[in-house]
């Protein structure tokens, strides 16, 4: 009798069911190795998820204390010594509202100093020693504000702001190199022709007048619509 002829069809199937035999026998030999590797990825999963909560719950432990901080900014000033306003918070001057939120931001970079919140209270300690009159030390800060969160939306502002303080302690060249590098964003939180007019006041202010009509006529050119334009239309008047 001749024998069937197997099927390519049959030759698949058979070699599947020879694989499949073959890893039931390993899986049979090698079952406590096979139980290891599988809780090993289920373990790798769970503490995935675990550390995203973690971080979670972190990052919202740490935007409370962000509120906070701006909300001793933004408090009222009553020297005079009237009641605070009712489920709000006041100071007896400005100075120690300005103390009591830096340390607030002090206490936030040091409890979670890798949170976006934490980073970003570097920035908001920056301008309330500025307002203090710690230009040095808020300079220091916003450095490393901008350091820690280069793409932050609060850097470009940062930046100006330090330009502005630069200047204010006799740093003028330096303050013009960022201001020169904000006047070339396109997008952000800082407009470009604000730029260009913080760069003409301050070469006007190291006496450089050609210079600053140079970035005048740059302005009124380049943003011939903006309030700015009109400020410098003015401002050429004044030192042609």
């Amino acid at each position: 009798m001749a024998s069937r002829r197997i099927t390519r069809k049959e030759m698949k199937r058979d070699d599947f069911v020879s694989a499949m035999g073959r890893f039931s026998v390993w899986m049979e030999e090698h079952v406590k190795e096979a139980m290891l590797l599988g809780g090993a990825g289920l373990a790798v999963v769970i503490g995935s998820i675990f550390l995203v909560q973690y971080l979670n719950q972190r990052e919202a432990k740490a935007s409370v204390l962000l509120g906070r901080g701006l909300e001793m900014l933004h408090a009222p000033v009553q020297a005079d010594g009237s009641a605070p306003t009712p489920g709000g918070l006041s100071y007896a001057s400005e100075q120690e509202k300005l103390q009591a939120a830096i340390a607030q931001m002090d206490s936030l970079i040091q409890s979670y100093p890798r949170s976006r919140s934490g980073r970003l209270a570097l920035y908001y300690k920056g301008l309330a020693q500025d307002a203090l009159g710690r230009s040095e030390e808020a300079i220091k800060t916003l450095s490393e504000f901008l350091e820690a969160s280069p793409d932050n939306y609060a850097a470009p502002m940062a930046q100006a702001a330090m330009a502005r303080m630069l200047q204010s302690t006799g740093q003028s060249q330096k303050a013009l190199e960022i201001l020169e590098r904000l006047s070339k964003q396109t997008s952000g939180a800082y407009p470009p022709q604000a730029a260009l007019m913080e760069m003409g006041r301050c070469l006007e202010g190291m006496g450089k007048k050609d210079e600053a009509r140079k970035v005048y006529e740059r302005l009124t050119k380049e943003f011939p619509n903006s309030d700015y334009s009109q400020e410098a239309q003015e401002r050429l008047k004044g030192i042609s």
